[in-house]
């Protein structure tokens, strides 16, 4: 479905490409890196059909199930969007995240973004982090990713390559050459990889670590660029930008690449170029080196447009200027202020036309919140109008964002065919603009779809919205899984933990904060207005996050800290508290019966306890010992709850004095349960792990408690495993449905196709 724009407008747009929105990646040449090409040869690498590709993993392939759909719980947006990316296609844009992979949006997607992330396992959940995008100019199509993450999978990383928009996608392990760090400091700046606008078949990549890699059969196998000088840095942030100028080519290989560095105070500099196809590097002539590099862009004359920070950012950086590197040797500073600078674009059809945003600023925008600023030249940035002063900004249609900044901006896209409309990231999602250069600019919120929360408890009960909490976000009320919902209206920030008494469904209570900060709130009135606990268990300590509990009438609160060794409770909200006996440690997961107010059951310790008189003490059955914390109580039969062992499924039917296997599972590490398909019949258990006829662990779901097991997911769809909130849950009042948590996926749903 490429569309292929007139000549002229793609010439204009392969210019734009580098000062626009393309962040390139060099190409280098001696020393058995081939950067000395040939037309032949380039035009030999450029047949990606012959292409040996037996290095490259099919990670889209597989088993593909077709009894289940898949997406995500709407929230849109939610985390810090890295970067985005405009294309010579119209309407085709992407999208990478930190944390939750990245994204494409094309008029298939119907102004939603689509992830390409689905397929990471979660042994390679790492693999989430997405370090890098660039796509091949003359066929947007063609997208490639960098992906790691340096504390998960043993810091792994490799290239992600498809020719489908990123619908599907094949990897090249690159561990042993560089490595990257989608979630590091300095996430914002970019791009690390890059395509010669001249010739599809040649990718540059910059590692954190590892120096520069190459390759010239579109992504397949990679060399080391053994010419340039940097191999790493000191803050770990090592090759932060690439640049190609399209105008450079040689026999169809581009001649003059830029790439920097995330260093400053170093004379050998941190902004380097090569003349050569990457065969030798030099210093940038009257490059600043007392700054460090942000993002670069290229006008239609080849001019360098260099935006600086004083750190890597995203949340470190104050000061910085952009500069404007010309084609003669000149050197001049043309931004408004001395602030960080996140992003400039440059309009293709008149390099006075600039467009510039900060990176790392506080100022007050027009809905009340504070973050980056926004300007605008005419005349090449002599003079600036700050846009702050008259933007507009407007939730469309997602509630929850009704009053937060754009901030942390580091990348701008400006739409080649519509060149009053531009998209900036921000720490919370995408914003959008389609009149930038009006008199009243409007900012809207343009993340539908694109779900990069971190969800860390969910409750689904029977007659009642699907209730959730958030890292950084607090969590949701969805009355309706596939529209944006509301936040909790108690801004705390990351919450850890959700309860709400099951006979008194107007009681909730949640627990957050951080070191600095005690968070523990509750509400009775089903979550219209919140109360905070300050009183701590312990006179002059600040507990936080860890699991909270209300027992089923809502008469006692339990807290388990995660900063503490004792486990409290409360029957007065805090007003006093009183240690929990029987329990220890941190962060025990605990939760009430639901058909009785005198139990409360607890996972922790590698063992399991009950509490028979509401939460005020426990008594640990040692014969239980399950390798997993997170229990599941079933709503229709007191006494009775799941227990992840690790290797199996134990169910306790009498108030946790003995344990039974289900049967015909060996591993388990997540349970659930869900609606029936017919009254009368048994809950549906549904698991993240490994039936005894399967070879490796998924989501599955048993309809005949254990007897039989049927999978729900599928190769293309396993999200990076439960992550973070380690939870699957199934919905009380949808049959087929079922939840899960992720790393940076939001909170994923499965639905069963109706036959």
């Amino acid at each position: 479905m490429t569309l292929k724009p007139s000549k002229i407008m793609a010439a204009a747009l392969s210019v734009m490409m580098c000062a626009a929105v393309l962040t390139g990646c060099t190409k280098t040449g001696e020393n058995g890196d081939n950067s000395g090409q040939t037309s032949a040869d380039a035009a030999q690498a450029s047949d990606a059909g012959n292409a040996d590709t037996s290095s490259a993993v099919d990670v889209t392939g597989g088993f593909a199930n077709t009894d289940w759909t898949y997406g995500q719980v709407a929230i849109g947006g939610g985390g810090f969007v890295t970067g985005v990316f405009s294309t010579p296609e119209k309407d085709v844009w992407y999208a990478k995240t930190d944390v939750g992979g990245a994204y494409y949006r094309t008029p298939e997607t119907n102004g939603k973004w689509a992830s390409m992330n689905y397929w990471v396992t979660a042994d390679d959940r790492g693999l989430l982090g997405c370090d890098g995008l660039a796509y091949d100019p003359q066929s947007p199509n063609k997208v490639y990713l960098l992906l790691g993450t340096d504390y998960f999978s043993n810091g792994k990383t490799v290239v992600g390559i498809s020719d489908d928009y990123g619908k599907s996608l094949k990897t090249v392990d690159v561990t042993d050459k560089i490595k990257v760090h989608g979630n590091g400091m300095g996430r914002g700046n970019g791009e690390r990889i890059a395509v010669d606008p001249n010739n599809g078949s040649i990718i540059f990549a910059g590692g954190r670590t590892g120096g520069m890699i190459k390759s010239t059969d579109g992504g397949y196998h990679w060399e080391e660029v053994s010419s340039f000088p940097i191999k790493t840095t000191s803050n770990g942030n090592g090759i932060n930008c690439i640049l190609f100028d399209p105008s450079s080519a040689k026999d169809g290989v581009t001649q003059k690449i830029y790439a920097s560095v995330s260093a400053k105070g170093d004379e050998t500099g941190n902004l380097f170029v090569s003349e050569d196809a990457g065969a030798t590097w030099s210093k940038l002539p009257n490059s600043i080196t007392d700054h460090m590099v942000q993002r670069m862009k290229l006008d239609s004359k080849g001019n360098l447009y260099v935006c600086y920070i004083n750190n890597e950012g995203p949340w470190n950086c104050a000061l910085g200027m952009i500069y404007k590197y010309g084609t003669d040797g000149s050197a001049e500073i043309i931004s408004p202020t001395a602030d960080s600078f996140g992003d400039i674009l440059i309009d293709p059809a008149d390099d006075n036309r600039l467009i510039a945003v900060t990176s790392g600023q506080w100022k007050a925008q027009s809905n009340g919140a504070f973050g980056d600023v926004f300007y605008t030249s005419t005349d090449g940035g002599k003079n600036w109008r700050n846009v702050l002063e008259s933007m507009e900004m407007d939730t469309n249609g997602m509630p929850w964002v009704e009053g937060c900044a754009i901030h942390w901006c580091s990348s701008l896209a400006l739409d080649p065919f519509n060149t009053n409309k531009i998209m900036v990231n921000s720490g919370n999602g995408i914003f959008s603009c389609s009149n930038i250069w009006d008199e009243t600019p409007k900012f809207y919120f343009d993340a539908l779809g694109l779900e990069e929360t971190v969800p860390l408890d969910i409750i689904t009960m029977e007659d009642f919205p699907l209730i959730s909490a958030v890292g950084d976000y607090d969590g949701f009320v969805h009355e309706d899984i596939y529209t944006p919902a509301t936040r909790h209206q108690d801004m705390i920030g990351s919450t850890s933990s959700i309860t709400i008494a099951a006979q008194n469904r107007d009681l909730w209570a949640k627990a957050g904060g951080s070191e600095n900060e005690m968070l523990l709130t509750y509400t009775m009135d089903g979550g219209k207005t919140w109360n905070k606990i300050t009183n701590s268990p312990e006179a002059g300590k600040k507990f936080y996050q860890g699991k909270v509990a209300l027992n089923a009438d809502g008469s006692v609160l339990v807290w388990s800290p995660s900063n503490a060794m004792k486990v409290y409770w409360t029957d007065n909200w805090g007003e006093t508290w009183n240690t929990v006996e029987g329990l220890a440690g941190q962060d025990n997961y605990i939760i009430g019966d639901p058909n009785n107010a005198s139990y409360m059951y607890c996972g922790g310790a590698s063992s399991i306890a009950v509490s028979s008189d509401g939460g005020k003490t426990f008594t640990r059955n040692s014969q239980i010992s399950p390798s997993f914390k997170r229990l599941c109580v079933d709503p229709h039969n007191e006494g009775t709850f799941y227990i992840a062992n690790g290797a199996g499924l134990l169910v306790s039917k009498d108030y946790g004095k003995t344990a039974e296997m289900v049967p015909n599972i060996k591993y388990c590490e997540a349970v659930g349960l869900g609606k029936a398909k017919n009254d009368g019949d048994p809950l549906v258990i549904y698991v993240w792990g490994t039936p005894m006829d399967a070879e490796k662990p998924g989501l599955y779901m048993s309809e005949d408690q254990g007897g039989t097991w049927v999978q729900v997911n599928d190769d293309a769809h396993q999200f990076g495993g439960t992550g973070n909130g380690a939870f699957v849950s199934g919905d009380m009042n949808v049959y087929g449905r079922c939840y899960m948590s992720t790393v940076g996926l939001g909170i994923i749903y499965c639905d069963k196709v109706e036959k």
